[in-house]
């Protein structure tokens, strides 16, 4: 039972978590807009991973407890959960596969890409074998682990959406040295 207690509180913890980057996102996001004349495609998406992968967390956390909350056996509570995690994964792979566009992106920033995507394919497989019970035994740790990448990539996005703007400041101050040294000549 101890076990188990400890594992409620970290879906707690997620849940809080998931909630709170969510509502960080959209308050810079909406702050953003008022300052930016026009807002491109690549915030657009970052935003939407952020509150669409954080609110689906912070409510498949809160269906395990309910489930736990019903007297379900945990295994099978991971289990449905872990399949839906999966399920999950691979709606925000094909949504992110469909809004990505490499034209304008660097190297770096492509192979980031093909990275994260890589590593939300692991999610799904893992949370399909620990759902079936192949190599995992209808666990909580392979789900957790789950989330930990959802935080990850909610994450990466979030710094992202929060630097944006500060890159471009940077690059419009270094820009003007350069344009007046050209009109000088």
């Amino acid at each position: 039972m101890e076990k188990l207690s400890a594992q409620i509180d970290q879906l707690l913890v997620i849940i809080e978590i998931s909630i709170v980057l969510a509502g960080f996102a959209a308050m810079v996001a909406t702050f953003q807009s008022r300052k930016i004349e026009s807002i491109s495609r690549g915030h657009v998406v970052s935003l939407a991973m952020i509150v669409y992968i954080s609110l689906f967390s912070a409510l498949l956390a809160a269906f395990s407890l309910a489930l736990l909350n019903f007297r379900i056996d945990a295994g099978y509570v991971w289990s449905t959960s872990s399949s839906l995690m999966g399920i999950a994964t691979t709606g925000f792979i094909v949504y992110l596969w469909k809004k990505r566009h490499f034209k304008f992106v660097s190297i770096i920033m492509k192979m980031t890409y093909y990275g994260l995507f890589g590593i939300a394919s692991s999610v799904v497989i893992v949370s399909t074998l620990n759902a079936t019970g192949v190599l995992f035994e209808r666990e909580f740790g392979p789900y957790f682990l789950a989330y930990i990448c959802n935080l990850f990539f909610v994450g990466f996005a979030f710094v992202r959406l929060l630097m944006r703007p500060l890159w471009k400041a940077v690059e419009s101050k270094s820009a003007k040295p350069q344009e007046s040294r050209v009109k000088s000549r």
